[in-house]
């Protein structure tokens, strides 16, 4: 694992002045725009405290188009967010920021203040300040041109991002399609191609070659309405390149759900499992390129 960490401690920072530049340090910047001072400096004291925060990217989605309580529903389950920096922290041995007050899949929605870290697509400079994003929901969604415009500056100037499809009961892949079109709007027709087995991603500290992205499946195949019941609905792992590196890692399985269920009730232990370790590969992917 000492190598792992090294790798890590390698990763290349984001600058806000376009350009990419090599940093020695696991830290994050603040999302500090239009907070008082006492919370930037709140934050500042993050930064110095931890080596990794996972910020989540707040959005508009399309309440027409899903099976969510609200057109905005970017904060759904914070105990995924928990349950991954703890096993993540467990295995690289790195001091991530909690998440606190969550129980797996409680609460439904988090509170404010209470994920690492938000973000908005609003403001280049803000972005910029953060070497990973997540993004998930189980909605469409759609951007504004100055919002697309930052997002695809945001990856070419270093930046990861990791999209997750939050399917519900027997609901469609409402994100994963808007993901897909903005993705291939962004950097090009075929810029989204499919991640195959051999990558890196799959196998940096735990090997997931055999199978690639996990699938989660809810173990009881009907709903209590007696109609199919599913969660993630497997496209196999897809994403865009910048280079020779991965720069958007785009999931259609919902392993945000299963970072929910450490005790297996929804999906079982294993793809929990699973689960978790995708992500930290994830993870330590984007922070060793």
């Amino acid at each position: 694992m000492s190598q792992k960490n090294e790798s890590m401690n390698r990763r290349r920072f984001l600058s806000t002045t376009g350009k990419v530049v090599a940093g020695a340090a696991l830290s994050s910047c603040p999302y500090a725009a239009g907070v008082a001072a006492a919370v930037q400096t709140q934050h500042q004291e993050d930064i110095d405290r931890y080596d990794f925060i996972l910020p989540r990217v707040q959005f508009a989605g399309q309440r027409f188009k899903g099976r969510g309580s609200g057109p905005d529903v970017w904060n759904v389950r914070p105990g995924g967010d928990a349950n991954l920096l703890t096993e993540f922290s467990s295995v690289v041995r790195c001091k991530v920021k909690p998440v606190k007050g969550t129980n797996n899949w409680q609460p439904n929605y988090a509170e404010p203040g209470q994920l690492n870290a938000v973000v908005t697509l609003d403001k280049l400079k803000e972005l910029t300040k953060y070497p990973f994003l997540f993004m998930t929901e189980e909605n469409g969604f759609e951007f504004s041109q100055n919002q697309k415009h930052n997002l695809r500056e945001y990856v070419l100037r270093g930046g990861f991002l990791l999209m997750d499809d939050c399917v519900v009961g027997s609901g469609g892949d409402f994100f994963y399609q808007s993901a897909y079109k903005l993705l291939e709007e962004l950097f090009g027709r075929g810029a989204v191609r499919r991640i195959p087995l051999e990558h890196e991603v799959f196998h940096n500290v735990y090997d997931l070659g055999d199978t690639g992205l996990p699938s989660l499946q809810h173990r009881n195949p009907m709903n209590v309405r007696g109609l199919p019941y599913m969660h993630g609905q497997n496209h196999g792992a897809r994403g865009v390149s910048v280079g020779d590196r991965l720069a958007v890692f785009l999931s259609s399985t919902d392993i945000h759900c299963g970072w929910c269920d450490s005790l297996g009730f929804e999906f079982g232990r294993e793809n929990y499992e699973k689960a978790i370790q995708m992500g930290i590969n994830i993870i330590m992917y984007a922070l060793s390129h």
